[in-house]
């Protein structure tokens, strides 16, 4: 079991469903291009707090096409699959980096120096946007904060 395992399950256990399907690149790629089952969706918006409405700007469909979806056994697009394994990756960064999922949320909702002083949460609907919000938490973790 990989160190980021065994952290992720100390840090939450939702995280743990999901980690060997976003612990590498590749993980990410194969297991988006397969689909999630939307479930995922509603463990994201569980373990993020994130509004209804933050999450439809985050994923450009309505919580009300993910519940059909549920409904339907509908696996989600490579996309949106993406797009959630690259989210809980962060997830998982930003509580090791901050200690719980509570400061990590705070954080995200503040403004940031290091991105343009601008809010972290608000940057997440694009794959380049968690990327940078994804570097910012590692110069975060090293004390590169000038």
């Amino acid at each position: 079991m990989s160190v980021l395992a065994i952290e992720t399950k100390k840090l939450n256990p939702l995280l743990s469903k999901y980690e060997k399907s976003f612990d590498n690149p590749i993980s990410i790629l194969l297991n988006a291009r397969k689909g999630l089952k939307p479930q995922a969706v509603f463990d994201f918006i569980s373990l993020s707090q994130f509004s209804t409405q933050l999450i439809e700007q985050l994923l450009k469909k309505t919580v009300k096409t993910f519940t059909n979806y549920k409904e339907q056994n509908t696996l989600l697009d490579a996309v949106i699959s993406e797009k959630l394994l690259k989210l809980f990756a962060l997830y998982a960064k930003g509580i090791s980096v901050f200690g719980s999922i509570e400061e990590f949320n705070k954080w995200m909702g503040e403004t940031a120096f290091g991105l343009g002083s601008q809010i972290p949460r608000d940057l997440l609907d694009t794959i380049t946007g968690i990327d940078l919000v994804g570097e910012e938490l590692t110069r975060i973790e090293y004390g590169d904060l000038a």
